[in-house]
């Protein structure tokens, strides 16, 4: 008894020629540009597979492309800038599908694991709280086009969009050396997080250069939230007048806005007894009382850049040469520094 041969799928076609299923799925029915080698592999796969393919003949628009958008927290202004950069480039070409882990690493791999079995044109993650290791093990397994912010990974499939942030924190630091702090803490976010491990790094190399530590129970571990970063300054304050910090380097602007808070709790005045210095630039940064003094990051730009670069990788171009682009991260001094206080070994403590 002859056993009929299973015909070949469009899936079949993608896994043959590389790509994605979206990407085969443009090519058969010419609806989005791809270069000329991408088409010719997936026309060469789809003959080799004796593929059949019958166009769409329907008279209504064409479904829109998706793309995933990943995450760590939609609340977090950062990323709500990100979000609205990548969706004004991506227009109406793509459509972007937000997952959102709200910090929980458990989610955030589960929806990578997620991502290999959607019909999805390529990916940006807009942020990672996996450790490196286990962000590379993710990553290997994706086969469509990705661009990753602010990660440093290294697959011919990936793009990266990189701040960096050791130099943004050494600059940081070195500030508030000019300004005479000698105890000076850094509210720690993620710690899994490479790009908390180079703000610890940029802070550490900053005080070793002028002969001082950073003192372990001066970082204290926290939420990259407001409410982590209140319970990260409340612990630093509770520590005896004589070993409490004169400036703090907090993991982003909602630990820093925590802290500010938590210095008012305790009735104690920024800056004239402590100085306060954020990351991200997030627009109320300018607007706390005092105005926030904080590294900037270009969000926007950086969500309508990482699409850019999906687009062109999803028509079939590479990514950049050197495997990542780097942003500006300016220092924006405002008036939540200020000089050590010098009337007591540590302000206005009594």
């Amino acid at each position: 008894m002859s056993t009929k041969k299973a015909q070949s799928s469009l899936v079949d076609v993608a896994r043959k020629a590389g790509v994605s299923p979206s990407t085969v799925s443009r090519v058969l029915n010419n609806t989005a540009p791809v270069s000329e080698s991408v088409r010719s592999q997936v026309l060469s796969a789809a003959e080799a597979l004796s593929y059949h393919h019958v166009p769409h003949r329907s008279t209504k628009a064409r479904p829109m492309d998706s793309i995933a958008l990943l995450i760590p927290d939609i609340l977090n202004p950062f990323f709500a800038e990100i979000v609205r950069g990548v969706q004004d480039e991506s227009a109406d070409e793509y459509m972007p599908l937000l997952l959102d882990t709200a910090e929980d690493v458990q989610r955030e791999k589960q929806y990578f694991r997620l991502l290999t079995t959607q019909p999805v044109c390529g990916v940006i993650v807009g942020g990672s709280r996996i450790a490196a290791e286990d962000l590379a093990a993710e990553i290997s397994h994706q086969k469509i086009p990705m661009v990753v912010l602010n990660r440093p990974v290294h697959y011919p499939h990936v793009a990266c969009i990189m701040v960096d942030f050791q130099v943004a924190t050494y600059r940081a630091a070195c500030h508030l050396l000019s300004l005479n702090h000698t105890r000076i803490a850094y509210l720690t976010g993620p710690v899994r997080s490479e790009a908390s491990q180079a703000r610890w790094r940029g802070v550490e190399l900053a005080l070793a250069e002028a002969g001082l530590p950073l003192r372990p129970e001066l970082c204290p571990v926290s939420f990259p939230g407001v409410d982590g970063g209140f319970q990260a300054m409340s612990a630093l304050l509770a520590l005896p007048a004589s070993e409490r910090p004169t400036a703090v380097v907090a993991y982003n602007d909602l630990m820093a806005l925590g802290a500010l808070h938590a210095i008012r709790t305790h009735r104690l005045h920024v800056p004239d007894d402590i100085s306060v210095i954020g990351i991200d630039d997030i627009s109320m940064a300018a607007h706390t009382n005092p105005p926030l003094t904080t590294i900037a990051q270009p969000k926007y730009r950086m969500g309508r850049l990482a699409m850019q670069m999906l687009r062109r990788m999803i028509q079939g171009q590479p990514p950049p040469e050197e495997g990542y682009t780097l942003m500006e991260s300016p220092l924006i001094v405002r008036e939540s520094t200020g000089p050590a206080p010098s009337n007591h070994p540590n302000g206005h403590y009594s």
